[in-house]
């Protein structure tokens, strides 16, 4: 292997350590113009899209300690010009920019992914698109645990209410 593919290869092997989780998808048919404003909404969530040959991609994923252990074999979904989206625990929202993106450019097609140790395929990933962000998720947790809590103050704050009205009539009665 020449120096620029082992380069690439290590610089693949770098973005899966730090972004363990990735989509593949096909852009056959995109243009410039749709692959960049395509990057952009990747970046603002935090993600980054690469045009990947495919073979040093499998090298690299061989390479990578979190994704060695796995036998990855993405099958047919591995064929033609793939680009990686590389993300960490964001990739539900990556594959609701994909779904989104792809509704209006239909050359964009999810082949497959891979998100904390399980390989994904299209119809998969497609499924993820419907998940809460994390932050959504923690939001309804909270709100979860805060209704007991809030329900449980309500009703002693009505008892109160009740015995300080029942005080008042009573001390209202003895003045007569």
């Amino acid at each position: 292997m020449n120096e620029e593919k082992k380069s690439q290869v290590a610089f693949l092997k770098e973005r899966l350590e730090e972004k363990g989780n990735f989509i593949l998808v096909s852009y056959s048919g995109l243009t410039v113009a749709q692959m960049e404003n395509l990057r952009g909404q990747f970046r603002t969530i935090g993600s980054e899209m690469k045009v990947v040959k495919n073979n040093l991609f499998l090298r690299a994923l061989k390479e990578s300690s979190k994704h060695k252990e796995k036998t990855i074999d993405f099958g047919e979904s591995y064929k033609g010009p793939l680009a990686a989206v590389f993300s960490d625990v964001k990739l539900p929202e990556v594959a609701k920019v994909c779904k989104e993106f792809s509704k209006t450019n239909e050359s964009l097609v999810v082949k497959a992914g891979y998100i904390d140790g399980e390989v994904l395929n299209a119809k998969d990933v497609q499924s993820i698109a419907g998940l809460p962000s994390k932050e959504e998720l923690l939001a309804q947790i909270a709100r979860g645990l805060n209704s007991p809590a809030r329900s449980i103050a309500v009703g002693m704050n009505q008892i109160m209410a009740g015995l300080a009205r029942g005080i008042q009539a009573v001390a209202e009665k003895n003045k007569k």
